[in-house]
């Protein structure tokens, strides 16, 4: 019998409030869509810093399809296996595979998107040996140094540079994130507490009665502090469904090539689910704290 008053005072309450609660629901749906998001890419950017750490390549560029003040002429068969025995020579590397120009033309095809590759040209990306090192932390600077002045030799580069850069942005996309979240879970905070006020003072009448036949202080403030925690239950379970949108739309459809070619890893659908159940959890934790505090110093009942 208790349990039935308290939830029908909670159902009136929503009723009366709607509007408030509509915004409630909103913003909270809002905020814990970007805390999900932060922890989507930090997952996203584990995975590729595991996938790519120990894949970590050095390419030396040929002159065979470029004429600048380094290539003033097209690398000869000659001068290509001379290079190629000097590097498998090297006690810094491990590993050394010969890629065409026409080889990396269709490797180009099948890691660009469709929208790129479609500009490019056989001959565009030149031929290059393609290096691993036994550290290619410690060992990149004098390898660089040792053969990006070598006769026939474009330039070198590491491909760690590459995927710190990438980092670099997914990391920037997180922080952006953590900031919006932050923000709107303020924004979430301020508007509980408002609708827990503006509730309990339409009701201020109904909860007099109530202490004066011997209701206790908790069982007024329950209806008010549940009020808060369906609002923010049905947000977070919005927050879910954005999540899995904007994961499938950026993933799945801008990134589609990138993500099938295994450039970039895939978030599944339990990632979402985890990510999202998170946020959730954490956004009914924090209306329940919230309603709880506005009730004690805020509102007498």
């Amino acid at each position: 019998m208790r349990a039935s008053f308290v939830m029908s005072g909670v159902t009136e309450g929503l009723r009366r409030n709607l509007l408030m609660t509509i915004a409630l629901v909103l913003t909270t749906a809002v905020s814990l869509s970007f805390v999900a998001a932060s922890i989507l890419t930090g997952v996203e950017i584990n995975r590729f810093r595991s996938n790519y750490e120990n894949k970590l390549n050095v390419s030396i560029y040929l002159c065979d399809t470029t004429k600048s003040v380094q290539c003033p002429a097209a690398v000869t068969e000659t001068q290509q296996a001379a290079l190629a025995d000097s590097l498998r020579a090297d006690s810094q590397i491990s590993s050394v595979s010969f890629v065409s120009y026409q080889q990396a033309y269709q490797n180009g095809l099948k890691t660009f998107d469709p929208a790129v590759s479609k500009f490019i040209q056989v001959g565009d990306i030149p031929s290059y040996f393609s290096v691993k090192l036994k550290n290619i932390k410690r060992d990149y600077p004098a390898v660089s140094a040792r053969y990006s002045k070598a006769t026939g030799v474009d330039s070198v580069q590491n491909e760690d540079e590459s995927i710190k850069t990438i980092l670099r942005l997914f990391a920037s996309a997180q922080v952006a994130t953590i900031v919006a979240a932050a923000i709107i879970l303020v924004s979430a905070i301020i508007m509980i507490a408002i609708t827990i006020q503006v509730a309990a003072a339409q009701r201020r009448n109904e909860t007099s009665i109530m202490r004066l036949v011997g209701a206790s202080r908790w069982m007024t403030q329950l209806p008010f502090m549940l009020e808060a925690v369906i609002a923010a239950a049905v947000g977070g379970i919005i927050s879910i469904v954005v999540a899995w949108v904007g994961k499938h739309y950026i993933l799945n459809v801008l990134l589609k090539t990138s993500v099938e070619n295994q450039v970039i890893p895939n978030l599944g659908t339990n990632d979402v689910l985890v990510a999202g159940g998170i946020s959730l959890i954490a956004g009914i934790v924090l209306a329940g704290i919230t309603a709880y505090a506005t009730l004690r110093l805020y509102v007498r009942l």
